[in-house]
């Protein structure tokens, strides 16, 4: 799917980095994986001393003083989609951004990973679920009024 170096996050990922013998520092790391914990502490492992750390899922402890994150002084960030409406912030930056993230996917810049397609159904979703559970996916998987010619009145039903 075009990465140069791919890394299995059920076994020990700060070793796998440590093998690929990299020429160029880890500067920047972004966890989209639940739970968050073990990578919060593998981060400070692989990251680079200034480099940043961007979280979308949760986490119980981001470790500061007597660590790696301290020495290193690392960043942490949360990303999270709600915080510009919750609190009013910059409210037309994400119509901007997806805009430019449409421009791309039409200049192929972006390719999108979609490997398999259910339909919006009850039973679709429950596919969809249960083959991520089997961990056997590549790409990614979608629900769509559109697959198996689902029309809207029974997507929702």
């Amino acid at each position: 799917m075009g990465a140069t170096h791919t890394i299995n996050h059920r076994e020990d990922i700060v070793q796998q980095i440590k093998d690929l013998k990299l020429d160029t520092p880890i500067r920047y790391i972004f966890i989209t994986h639940t739970p968050a914990d073990k990578y919060i502490h593998d981060s400070a492992a692989i990251c680079a001393p200034f480099g940043k750390v961007c979280s979308i899922v949760q986490t119980t402890e981001i470790p500061m003083y007597g660590t790696e994150w301290l020495a290193k002084s690392l960043t942490f960030v949360w990303e999270l989609l709600s915080t510009k409406p919750v609190y009013g912030v910059d409210l037309d930056s994400h119509g901007k951004i997806l805009k430019e993230l449409a421009q791309l996917i039409d200049d192929g810049t972006i390719k999108c990973h979609l490997k398999q397609t259910f339909p919006l159904t009850v039973d679709g979703l429950r596919k969809g679920h249960e083959m991520l559970e089997a961990s056997g996916a590549m790409g990614k998987v979608g629900l769509s009024v559109d697959a198996d010619r689902t029309s809207e009145e029974q997507a929702f039903k």
